[in-house]
């Protein structure tokens, strides 16, 4: 019988069992509820077999379970080769193996699948924890791995972990050297694709709701880090997609049209210089510091002066932006699209339209004046749980009867009131402010997102109004938490930030994580070459990285070969705990004669001291049933009557 084919140790499946559990325990977060529900029943069914000696299905009702649970993969996400549906299938394959092991060999696919599986964590999130999580897991599957090897029975957990320091002490350091060493891509390695991945964010259209059901979000939308100079919160407005028509209900954008011209920028301008650390979105929408200047690599700058990405963003971005503040955009406006900025639906909204067009013969300014006015001086409420408006005249209804609703409201009746009134207008969303965090970047949540509005002036261009600043300017100050006292409840609590130590102890793991991002994730080949230009090196940069890849390659080679041919002096378990026997008995002046075997030394320790017979014989009878008939017992059996045998001889020898 070969190694690979001898039965798995009860202690084995033990361990097998909790490393697979630790493993598949980080995919509870991701897959989906009844994989989890089914991988959790399968672990259990495993362990009350090892408990309690319950029968494990037999292979006709593995391969029922097999196909059905393809078959459910399938349905759920839609086939079983993207990245939801793979991972899923691969779970299922690792419990129903589990379920059928038998062998050492098929411990060892196990452990291999559990490195496939700890492989696939990093498909959701790369993050410090899923890194910190894997490379605990890894040890122990290293661990599993030796001892599926090892033809002796295995170690204690405490002293299997104790043994797996040196080995990751030398695996860290190789790891580290091909981080740094390895030639890395132009852009940053900033995670793998995520294809199904669900995203809830800002829209390319925009409806009455739209925005207040994404205020109740406090998922992390990106993390800004000023250079130099930092704006105030007021003045934080992230520009996201721009609206231009209106169909009575919903507006949408204007197709993805390139910017013919750049900004028009007064002398001395300056220019405000970020990064960004964008979430997935699962779109191509590029939210930038009002207003941006340029367009970063793999994205465009549009007409109305919103980025874009080239494809949808489907994993984390690093970006350097600018942005000009104070800039003016677009001071000759083209006929078609003032036209587009004038549009009203037909039909809709006569009370709204009569009120516009009454400001038609005040200067632009004081029209714009005069909407806000209204809204300040009519008892209109900003509130997360506006009434539902008809589906006929809906801003009519908002502006004469309910008069309360969410910034989407407000803006989308002033851009109407002003078209009313003559002047080209747009709603514009995004984002709006942000929680400042103590080690100095903005973090900034979907909470945050916001609509406000830009009005087009002859000679001075598109100038941003914000209608909410009338209703709420608290919303503006200070978040959105101060504006909506009255529904704070419904708000997540880090938006509402008054947890005291829970809110400190998450802004501590966000700057881990934006450290995470910044210096491990977005880790790229102009912070290698300023990193190899800080020690020394000046020359060819790919040639620099191979060669000091190559040295400590090589010196790492040299040490473990040192270390291979050193005498080893450890001694296998079955020799330490009998060596630990025979020190015991030499405490009462017994030892073993060469030519005595063990159960002959058993009967002259009887014979010379009555009373250890039956603890020494039956440390003796478990050690040699373990060594030649190990199936069933374990080494901790051993131990346990080793213990035994020398409480008694202490206990004889302190009676002498």
């Amino acid at each position: 019988m070969t190694h690979a084919s001898l039965p798995l140790a009860p202690a084995l499946k033990a361990r097998l069992l909790g490393v697979l559990s630790v493993v598949l325990l980080p995919h509870a977060l991701h897959l989906a509820p009844w994989m989890s529900l089914l991988a959790t029943l399968g672990l259990l069914w495993h362990a009350l077999h090892l408990r309690h000696a319950i029968p494990l299905p037999n292979r006709l009702l593995l391969a029922v379970l097999m196909l059905l649970g393809t078959g459910a993969v399938w349905l759920t996400h839609g086939g079983i080769f993207g990245r939801d549906g793979g991972v899923s299938l691969l779970v299922l394959l690792t419990v129903l193996k589990l379920l059928e092991s038998r062998t050492r060999r098929d411990g060892g696919l196990l452990g291999l699948l559990g490195l496939f599986l700890l492989l696939t964590l990093f498909l959701f999130d790369q993050g410090p924890l899923t890194a910190l999580w894997a490379l605990g897991a890894f040890a122990l599957l290293l661990g599993l791995l030796g001892d599926l090897a090892s033809p002796l029975e295995p170690p204690p957990l405490r002293r299997r972990l104790r043994g797996l320091v040196p080995t990751m002490g030398l695996a860290l350091p190789v790891a580290l050297l091909l981080f740094v060493f390895v030639p890395r891509p132009a852009a940053p390695l900033f995670g793998l694709p995520q294809t199904d991945r669900a995203v809830t964010g800002l829209s390319d259209s925009l409806a009455p709701g739209t925005i207040a059901d994404l205020s109740r979000s406090e998922a992390v939308a990106f993390r800004a880090t000023f250079a130099g100079a930092e704006p105030t919160r007021e003045q934080l407005y992230w520009r996201g997609p721009v609206f231009w028509h209106f169909d009575g209900r919903r507006w949408a954008r204007l197709p993805d049209l390139p910017r013919p011209e750049t900004l028009a920028m007064e002398p001395g301008e300056t220019l405000l210089e970020y990064s960004l650390i964008l979430e997935p979105q699962g779109n191509a929408i590029l939210p930038a510091l009002d207003l941006p200047v340029e367009a970063p690599e793999g994205t465009r700058l549009l007409l109305d002066h919103d980025l874009r990405f080239n494809r949808p963003q489907e994993t984390r971005r690093l970006l350097d932006l600018r942005a000009a503040p104070h800039a003016r955009l677009d001071l000759d406006l083209p006929e078609g699209l003032r036209q587009q900025a004038l549009q009203l639906p037909a039909g809709e909204n006569p009370l709204l339209l009569d009120l516009g067009a009454s400001w038609q013969g005040l200067e632009p300014r004081e029209r714009i004046e005069a909407a806000l006015r209204l809204f300040r001086a009519q008892g209109f409420r900003y509130t997360l749980r506006p009434p539902v408006l008809p589906e006929q005249d809906a801003m009519d209804a908002f502006l004469f009867d309910t008069r309360a609703g969410f910034c989407e409201h407000y803006a989308s009746a002033f851009v109407l009131l002003m078209r009313a009134a003559g002047l080209p207008a747009r709603v514009v969303t995004g984002y709006q402010g942000g929680e400042r965090h103590p080690d100095g970047y903005w973090l900034v949540r979907q909470g945050d997102a916001h609509a406000w509005a830009e009005v087009w002036i002859k000679s001075e261009g598109w100038l941003r109004v914000d209608p909410t600043a009338a209703i709420a300017p608290e919303r503006i100050e200070s978040g959105l938490a101060a504006a909506v006292p009255e529904t704070v409840g419904e708000l997540p609590a880090a938006l509402r930030r008054d947890f005291g130590f829970l809110h400190h102890a998450k802004l501590r793991l966000d700057s881990i994580e934006n450290r995470w991002n910044r210096w491990v994730l977005g880790f790229d080949r102009a912070d290698q070459r300023a990193l190899l230009e800080q020690l020394g090196w000046r020359g060819d940069l790919q040639l620099g990285l191979w060669g000091a890849l190559g040295i400590g390659l090589g010196l790492l080679g040299i040490i473990a070969l040192a270390a291979s041919r050193r005498p080893r002096t450890r001694t296998a378990p079955a020799q330490r705990l009998w060596a630990r026997f025979e020190r015991a008995l030499g405490t009462l002046g017994l030892s073993r004669h060469p030519n005595e075997g063990p159960r002959a030394f058993a009967r002259r320790i009887a014979c010379e001291h009555p009373e250890l017979a039956q603890a020494s014989a039956g440390f003796i009878e478990t050690y040699l049933h373990w060594r030649h008939a190990p199936d069933g017992l374990s080494q901790a059996a051993v131990e346990r009557a080793l213990r035994s045998a020398e409480r008694a001889i202490r206990a004889t020898a302190g009676g002498r």
